[in-house]
């Protein structure tokens, strides 16, 4: 490419904002070069910001499943118990039955 010198090592290309740069036998201009790679800088960026919002997602459904379990554990606990209980005074309903305790009968 042939330029007119401007100034001490200054050519017209590197004056001129949206000058052409042959790359590859094209030509592309410097403003197109400069969008790209600020295309590129926004994609990467985005692409950092969804990752950090997958793992800062993942870390929110690990704690509600942590949650989830802890208050099922506790729930079966309780049942467990209820049922125990409701076992523990079938069985003395029965004992009281075979002893002839009843609520009946007023002894």
């Amino acid at each position: 490419m042939v330029s007119e010198e401007k100034g001490p090592g200054m050519t017209t290309a590197e004056k001129l904002p949206n000058a052409n740069v042959p790359i590859a036998g094209k030509q592309r201009s410097k403003r197109w070069e400069e969008r790209m790679q600020q295309r590129q800088k926004m994609q990467a960026m985005k692409l950092r910001e969804r990752e950090m919002k997958q793992v800062k997602e993942d870390e929110a459904e690990r704690k509600r499943e942590i949650r989830r379990e802890r208050e099922q554990k506790a729930a079966e606990k309780a049942r467990l118990e209820a049922m125990a209980a409701r076992m523990s005074a079938k069985k003395a309903m029965r004992h009281a039955r075979r002893m002839g305790r009843t609520k009946k009968v007023a002894h």
